[in-house]
């Protein structure tokens, strides 16, 4: 999308929409009207009167005028009413489908709506007519209603939900989706033990890496720039670029592509490369690719001369939400992944989701395991009363895939917010930032069982055996495994894949996160979250694993 100057709020009542349209105003600096508001008062009557009275065609003929009327006004926010979206003339070039109109859909669960409809009336008093409430069952009523919506709903450039959120946090969310589309960047502080960490995220903010690196590194005068064969042809000499416009010279490193890469052979490839060439304390390391060349780039970076900078570039889905952030780096080891690693905050993170264009199709699809598995730990994360993660993509999927702005930036936004708050709360890994590893435990032991799988497929499939394993050991019902499901199937991810079961187990033999002889597992809970597990049986896993293995679901 290219700069708003209008916001139009969608969503059913109850969602939160006129009191987000006015905090939203305020926060821009700009105007807040209602919709139903302005009906009400152009008839000078209610809008149940109205459609008693007049019909609801006259009543939506109203609500179409004053909605173009309104929307010929800049620097406007618009709370509109429940059913305005779902009128396909709503969506003309004049009214939200207006080239700098930014349409935003609040969404909560019909339980959500109903308490608060029902709340709404207390307050307001019984002069206050709530059609929805003398149903016979209103929770269904709004159920059957708010699907029968949702299709108009679903057309919003973005969907926030506001279930668990405070009318201030949602309002300040969308301020700042129209700040990015102004332009500017969103940012996210990352405060570790080892070290704070700076995130910038925006379509274009590759252009301001070096001014982000001198912030940083006001002395600074040269950079490393890691990257692969796949991704350096294509952003090398942006990068070069972007840090040649801030007086930073750069030399490029290009390794393999591929998690072969991730070597002590490479290493040292890239440790001669650095000292050879004159590499000191004050220079930065810039590691431009997916999470190979991040941790890789970050574990050179954190040893060579005993560490010196980090700026993480990552170019891939994967990388952005999760690798590039949180400081862990490392490279294989014949025995496993990451078996030999350090905890080394990037001081500087630049996001750039239109690098995400430049991706492979399944590459880009890996990536979405990422954030599913964001979603499911959620509510055992301090991001919880962050709203549902797991209806935002539920919600926007369609916009995501096909890497649409603003709800590309929001969720990748969404995402790293989680993983920062959890790291921040848990650098070592000695408590919850453990749940992140909801399906790498077998995702991992899948993926290096033959690296036939890229590492989203391969957590895909870890995630959807790891709720099978919560069904056995009673952390979650059935349900719960459909909804984990669902998810993941949303995303195009393997439902099943041709598992070597010997080496899958093998590979768990040597995973670096078993405690005290014991193989750990995340387990999902009822209604969203996660608990850890280290009484799961071995007939258990095996189990598990036999529901994502080709084989045996053939059979």
């Amino acid at each position: 999308m290219r700069k708003v100057d209008r916001v139009v709020l969608i969503g059913f009542s109850g969602t939160g929409k006129t009191t987000v349209a006015r905090l939203l105003a305020e926060n821009l600096g700009w105007t807040a009207a209602d919709s139903d508001a302005e009906i009400e008062r152009h008839w000078q009557t209610t809008i149940p009167t109205i459609f008693r009275e007049h019909g609801e065609s006259a009543f939506r003929t109203s609500e179409r005028v004053i909605l173009r009327q309104l929307l010929s006004e800049p620097r406007l926010v618009v709370a509109t009413g429940g059913g305005a979206a779902v009128d396909p003339t709503a969506w003309a070039d004049d009214m939200l489908g207006r080239e700098t109109t930014l349409v935003v859909a609040l969404d909560a669960s019909p339980e959500t709506i109903l308490t608060r409809l029902q709340r709404q009336t207390v307050e307001e008093g019984e002069a206050v007519e709530r059609p929805l409430l003398e149903a016979e069952n209103p929770l269904q009523r709004i159920r059957n209603l708010k699907s029968e919506r949702q299709s108009g709903y679903d057309a919003a450039h973005l969907t926030i939900c506001s279930d668990g959120i405070s009318a201030p946090i949602v309002a300040d969310e969308i301020a700042a989706v129209v700040r990015v589309l102004d332009g500017q960047v969103l940012r996210i502080r990352l405060d570790a033990p080892s070290g704070a960490s700076d995130v910038h995220i925006a379509p274009g903010a590759l252009a301001r890496l070096g001014a982000h690196v001198r912030e940083r590194w006001p002395t600074a005068t040269r950079a490393w720039i890691v990257t692969d064969t796949n991704v350096g042809p294509l952003h090398a000499r942006a990068v070069e670029r972007a840090l040649r416009d801030s007086a930073i010279t750069s030399s490029t490193y290009m390794v393999p592509a591929g998690e072969g890469s991730k070597s002590l052979a490479t290493t040292g490839e890239l440790y001669d490369w650095l000292l050879g060439n004159g590499v000191e304390r004050g220079d930065v390391v810039v590691a431009l690719g997916g999470g190979v060349v991040g941790d890789l780039a970050g574990f050179v970076a954190s040893t060579a001369l005993r560490g010196i900078g980090l700026a993480q570039v990552p170019t891939s889905l994967l990388a952005a939400v999760d690798s590039s952030v949180g400081g862990k780096t490392g490279i294989n080891h014949a025995a496993g992944k990451n078996l030999i690693g350090a905890f080394h905050q990037p001081p500087v993170v630049v996001v750039d989701s239109e690098l995400l264009r430049t991706m492979p199709p399944r590459e880009l699809r890996s990536g979405w395991a990422e954030i599913v598995k964001h979603s499911i730990i959620q509510r055992s994360t301090p991001d919880g009363e962050r709203g549902d993660l797991a209806n935002v993509l539920r919600r926007n999927v369609a916009h995501l895939k096909r890497l649409e702005e603003p709800a590309t930036s929001y969720v990748v936004w969404r995402n790293i917010a989680l993983k920062a708050a959890v790291v921040a709360a848990d650098e070592r890994e000695m408590g919850i930032r453990a749940y992140l590893n909801f399906g790498h435990t077998l995702g991992h032991a899948i993926e290096a069982a033959d690296y036939q799988l890229l590492h989203g497929e391969a957590v895909a499939l870890g995630m959807r055996a790891a709720a099978e394993l919560g069904v056995m050991c009673g952390t979650c019902g059935r349900e719960e495994v459909e909804n984990i499901a669902g998810l993941v199937d949303q995303f195009e991810l393997p439902a099943s894949a041709e598992i070597d079961e010997q080496r899958v187990f093998a590979r768990l033999g040597s995973d670096k996160k078993r405690m005290a002889g014991r193989q750990r597992y995340v387990l999902p809970l009822d209604g969203g979250g996660v608990t850890i597990r280290d009484d799961v049986s071995e007939n258990d896993v095996r189990q598990a694993l036999a529901t994502v293995s080709a084989k045996k679901t053939a059979e």
